[in-house]
């Protein structure tokens, strides 16, 4: 018997072994790119959370430090203007000049109480409404964003110059004790408290919130009686 020809009908032809794609391939290529693409579909929006995350974060931190600074520096400014008849006028301007990071417009109250010592905390109704001092009540001044930008004029207790009626004629500045001994002391304690609303960065849902801060100081004497 003779050996089979490659023309012999009867024999299937020899096939080349199939051999993996070299790199650098086409086919190749493309399948590593569809794996990235997947890869990166699965990454990407946890990696942008993480970086929004971050963003608020700090955002929401800068808002609580500037709250803070704003209701220390007025509680320091209304600590030093003592009775002054505009004191209450160069606080707010305190206030006025922290918000610069956070902008005024954000400040939902600013209230100016009288406090009973280094650890007293703003009295409730005060956070609704401006309450008149007297010997049963704690009197207190409370302000909204719009009083930041009112002139000295408006202030004083009692008009004129200015309006008639003024915002902080509740706990007027010029009846603040400032003495160390007798009638006019010893000195009153003056606490200011700040509220702000903080607005989202980025808005990816977290909900809104207020940061609040209350601040007690001394009136430095002026006088010994």
């Amino acid at each position: 018997m003779g050996a089979a020809g490659a023309d012999d009908p009867g024999m299937e032809p020899r096939r080349a072994p199939v051999r993996p794609s070299p790199p650098g391939h086409p086919a190749r290529r493309v399948t590593d790119r569809g794996s990235a693409i997947v890869e990166t579909a699965l990454v990407a929006p946890l990696f942008l959370l993480l970086v929004f995350g971050v963003l608020e974060v700090g955002y929401a931190w800068l808002g609580r430090t500037t709250v803070t600074n704003m209701s220390v520096s007025a509680a320091r400014v209304g600590s030093g203007q003592a009775d002054d008849v505009l004191a209450d006028h160069a606080l707010l301007r305190a206030v006025q000049g922290g918000a610069a990071s956070l902008g005024s417009a954000r400040i939902t109250m600013v209230v100016v109480y009288r406090a009973t010592g280094p650890d007293d905390r703003v009295p409730a109704a005060c956070r609704s409404a401006s309450v008149t001092n007297s010997t049963t009540a704690r009197g207190c001044n409370r302000y909204v964003a719009a009083d930041l930008l009112r002139p000295s004029t408006d202030f004083g207790c009692v008009g004129p110059p200015g309006p008639a009626t003024k915002p902080d004629r509740f706990w007027c500045p010029t009846t603040r004790k400032t003495a160390l001994q007798g009638a006019k002391g010893p000195p009153d304690y003056v606490g200011v408290y700040v509220e702000a609303a903080h607005d989202q960065l980025v808005g990816i849902g977290w909900p809104a919130f207020t940061f609040t801060q209350d601040t007690v100081m001394r009136i430095e004497p002026r006088t010994l009686s």
